[in-house]
C-alpha cells in the first residue's frame, strides 16, 4: 500500500491517505486500475475522515476531489472542482484533465497559477525520488528553474502515452504524479 513519505505528518495525513491509498499509484492516464477504492466506501471514509479532523468544507471539496480522481473516479472528481476558481482547484482540475488525456486542457488549468505551493515543494522533492540516470535527467527537465514545471510533466506524460506501456519511464512518472498528490494534500491539509 502507497503511504506518505516520512517528511509528512503522522496524523491528518496518515488519517487521509488510509482512507485513499492504492496498491499502486494512479495511471498517467484514466484508468481505471482494477484495486481501487469504491465511490461508496471513499464517499463514506472522507465524511468520517473530514468530521474527525475538522477540516472546513472548501478544503473538503479540494481534498474529496483530490481523493476521488487518486481512484480513478474523474466524473465525481470533475463535478467537484469544474466551478472552482481558486489555485488549488485549478491544480486538481489539470491533474484530471492531464490523466483524460487532454493535454491541452490540463495546460489551460496549470496556466491559471504562477507557482502552486504542491509543486514547489516537489521541486524540492523531486530529486531524492530518483534511483536511475534516465530518472535523474527527468528531474532536471521537470524542475527547470527549480519547481516542478507541470508543463514539461504534460509534456513527458504525453511522449511515454505514445511508447510502449508499462516501460521504466511510464514508472518514474506514475512514482512523480503520485508524489504530486502527496504534496498537494500535505498543502490543503497545512
Amino acid at each position: 500500500m502507497l503511504l506518505p513519505n516520512d517528511r509528512m505528518s503522522r496524523t491528518a495525513s496518515d488519517a487521509f491517505w488510509s482512507c485513499v491509498a492504492t496498491p499502486e499509484p494512479p495511471e498517467l492516464g484514466q484508468g481505471p486500475r482494477t484495486q481501487v477504492k469504491a465511490l461508496a466506501l471513499i464517499q463514506e471514509d472522507l465524511s468520517l475522515f473530514f468530521a474527525n479532523q475538522r477540516i472546513e468544507s472548501g478544503r473538503a471539496v479540494r481534498l474529496r476531489a483530490t481523493a476521488l480522481l487518486y481512484n480513478d473516479h474523474h466524473d465525481e472528481a470533475h463535478d467537484l472542482v469544474q466551478d472552482l476558481s481558486d489555485t488549488d482547484g485549478a491544480l486538481i482540475h489539470g491533474i484530471l484533465h492531464r490523466r483524460e488525456p487532454d493535454y491541452w486542457n490540463a495546460k489551460y488549468w496549470f496556466r491559471r497559477f504562477v507557482a502552486h505551493p504542491a509543486h514547489l515543494a516537489m521541486g524540492r522533492r523531486l530529486a531524492s525520488l530518483a534511483r536511475t540516470p534516465a530518472e535523474v535527467e527527468s528531474v532536471k527537465a521537470l524542475t527547470l528553474p527549480g519547481a516542478f514545471d507541470p508543463f514539461a510533466f504534460v509534456d513527458a506524460v504525453e511522449s511515454v502515452a505514445k511508447a510502449p506501456h508499462g516501460g521504466a519511464m511510464t514508472q518514474w512518472l506514475r512514482r512523480v504524479q503520485h508524489a504530486e498528490f502527496e504534496e498537494l494534500v500535505n498543502h490543503l491539509l497545512s
